[in-house]
């Protein structure tokens, strides 16, 4: 469907351009060619040259934009499943763990988590010496690396989302509520190239659909 409407698009592009070719024709006098056989041939030989040489450049560029398109999603589909093969095996159970201790219906503030011992905690906590895992903060590195590839555009932002977009925005959440110093604001800085991706792509606020892995009412 989406090929369809591409091709459609470059269509009207072409014909758009054949238009505005046949309006320099007439405006340069070749006009009457088509409606007397005297003719200058040069000239119409010139303006055909040209109106060919756009429609193959319009041609040439689709054909690079949509190939280019498809190597990114081919890479993110790569580092998608990089990331899951790095993911040790109860690594996704120690994120849920987190992802519902820190959750406001049990009464956790932005930036902490409430532990086995019902204390509220910070969740730089998971990012220091005597860490209750380091999962945390393994998924961390890895989605920093990936945000990284997205931001030099080797991979597409939405197709990242929609598989990682519920890990990307709680990792976020988490490091953005949780400061450590008074050099910098928050964890989230040691990660620039996770911040840089919800700044430049921000999408919760476009709506970019994502995979839900945990749900809390």
């Amino acid at each position: 469907m989406n090929e369809k409407i591409e091709w459609s698009s470059l269509l009207g592009s072409v014909i758009l351009l054949l238009i505005f070719g046949l309006i320099a024709i007439a405006a340069s006098g070749g006009l009457p060619w088509l409606l007397s056989i005297s003719v200058d041939q040069r000239t119409f030989r010139e303006w055909l040259q040209l109106i060919f040489v756009g429609v193959g450049s319009c041609i040439a560029l689709f054909t690079y934009t949509k190939n280019l398109h498809q190597r990114k999603v081919e890479n993110s589909l790569k580092f998608i499943e990089l990331f899951r093969e790095s993911l040790a095996k109860k690594d996704m159970d120690e994120w849920k763990d987190l992802f519902i201790a820190s959750s406001e219906p049990i009464g956790a503030k932005p930036g902490f988590f409430i532990d086995e011992k019902n204390r509220m905690r910070p969740i730089s906590d998971y990012f220091s010496e005597g860490a209750p895992t380091d999962a945390i903060a393994r998924m961390a590195e890895a989605l920093d690396v990936i945000c990284h590839q997205i931001n030099t555009h080797a991979a597409d932002a939405q197709t990242v989302y929609y598989e990682l977009g519920q890990l990307l925005t709680t990792m976020h959440d988490w490091l953005n509520g949780s400061p450590i110093s008074t050099s910098q604001k928050s964890l989230l800085d040691s990660f620039p190239s996770l911040r840089s991706f919800f700044i430049h792509h921000n999408p919760r606020f476009k709506g970019w659909p994502c995979r839900v892995y945990m749900f809390i009412e």
